[in-house]
């Protein structure tokens, strides 16, 4: 009898340090998933604030009289100064393929905004206003998807 009494404590110890493992592993998962979307939540907010002084400077760009030569120089640095190329690819590395696709066009829309003023473009040409409507949407379509990858079941620009 006394081996059943052995045994029965040995699975009851087996028992208890298996679920205190299992409970430690889950723990661990959900404050590792906490964190990884802490870090996806910082870098959305980093890019589209990037995006959002970047569009802003080149608004304000293209409300001054530049000359040409300067103009171009002017446009590219105020293209590159906010640093959404190294949070783009930084996005590239966390976010899922869906955003990092939204954030591209968001991107690409900006960059062709900052060739049209390379090229001498006004705020009230028509392409110029065409890019902002691109843009626009693009950035609309790059925040729902971020709020979807953070768990919100909607974009609140969609209102």
């Amino acid at each position: 009898m006394e081996w059943i009494s052995l045994a029965s404590t040995s699975l009851g110890a087996a028992i208890g340090v298996g679920s205190t493992l299992l409970a430690d592993r889950v723990r661990w998962r959900r404050e590792r998933a906490g964190q990884d979307r802490d870090v996806r939540r910082q870098l959305y907010a980093d890019y589209t604030a990037a995006l959002s002084r970047i569009r802003t400077a080149l608004n304000e760009c293209a409300q001054v009289d530049i000359p040409a030569g300067e103009r171009a120089l002017r446009v590219r640095e105020l293209f590159l100064a906010p640093g959404a190329y190294e949070i783009r690819h930084q996005l590239a590395i966390v976010a899922p393929p869906e955003v990092v696709e939204a954030a591209r066009s968001a991107f690409v829309a900006l960059r062709d905004t900052r060739d049209l003023l390379v090229e001498g473009s006004a705020l009230d040409d028509t392409a110029y206003i065409e890019i902002e409507a691109r843009f626009d949407a693009a950035v609309a379509e790059l925040r729902t998807l971020m709020r979807l990858d953070l768990g919100a079941a909607t974009s609140i620009t969609a209102r």
